[in-house]
């Protein structure tokens, strides 16, 4: 028998747990405003067939945020000013009304918003995965990186009836008394290296997390295992899925706490409940 080693590998997608971020503090500053806006505002929206251009218009001034938007034109790719929807919310978080947007802005082209310079950002996918729009940020994944030992080359036992131990080279017991005799166990099997479990979990990112989008699979995104962190270069809607942000949502001085997670290209929130009195 041998022992082998087993690879855990963990893609943990929660918010506030990014290892590091390379932004200014100042523009950290300027997106937890933009994102607590997001978060703590509730809209209640009824379009019928009205233009994104317009949707997206009120949904900056009701905010009051910066929004930039990759509209299309005669030299560039982006998103049609005239492109209707129909939408119907009722009192819900923004950030839940901008995700429902972009979900109808994607039945063309995949669209995304992400937190840019301190601002928020909407546009097609393809455009956030090229120029200025790709950030190099570390992720230290050493914690990820674990191994469970499974002793399965346990060494041959015996029981010694009075003698040397049954099924034993190596071990034995005082005559007459009885006892258990332990065999040499074989030597272990080459455990697979740092850099091999790094592999690992480089596959599952790039599999599950914006899979069209890294490199690998054809797109622009890149990232590289070295000494215990990855270092990834992509844009900030694919960041946020692996880390969140490294800065907390700036919090209206009225209202509970509200919880955010990224998981899956799609954003979930959690708001506490008011207890009955």
């Amino acid at each position: 028998m041998r022992f082998w080693i087993q690879t855990v590998i963990v893609v943990v997608l929660l918010f506030y747990t990014n290892i590091a971020n390379t932004a200014p503090q100042s523009i950290e500053h300027s997106h937890a405003k933009v994102l607590g806006s997001l978060l703590y505002n509730d809209l209640t929206v009824s379009w019928d067939e009205q233009p994104v251009s317009k949707i997206l218009d009120q949904f900056q001034r009701e905010l009051q945020i910066d929004v930039f938007v990759f509209w299309e034109s005669d030299t560039k790719k982006g998103i049609d000013k005239d492109l209707s929807i129909t939408l119907k919310l009722t009192n819900q978080p923004a950030i839940v009304v901008l995700e429902r947007i972009i979900e109808k802005l994607s039945n063309g082209q995949p669209c995304a918003w992400q937190l840019r310079e301190g601002m928020l950002e909407v546009g097609l996918k393809d455009q956030f995965t090229q120029g200025r729009s790709m950030e190099l940020r570390t992720y230290d994944v050493m914690s990820l990186l674990l191994t469970i030992r499974d002793f399965d080359n346990a060494p041959a036992m015996g029981t010694n009836n009075g003698g040397g131990a049954s099924g034993s080279s190596g071990g034995s017991t005082p005559s007459g008394g009885g006892g258990v005799g332990f065999g040499d166990p074989p030597e272990n099997p080459k455990r697979p290296t740092k850099e091999e479990e790094a592999q690992k979990l480089i596959d599952t990112i790039t599999d599950f997390v914006e899979s069209e989008q890294w490199k690998v699979h054809g797109g622009n995104c890149t990232i590289r295992y070295y000494r215990g962190s990855l270092l990834v270069k992509a844009p900030d809607f694919v960041h946020r899925q692996l880390g969140g942000y490294s800065f907390i949502p700036l919090q209206p001085k009225n209202m509970k706490t509200r919880t955010i997670k990224f998981t899956g290209g799609s954003t979930s929130v959690r708001i506490p409940r008011v207890p009955n009195i």
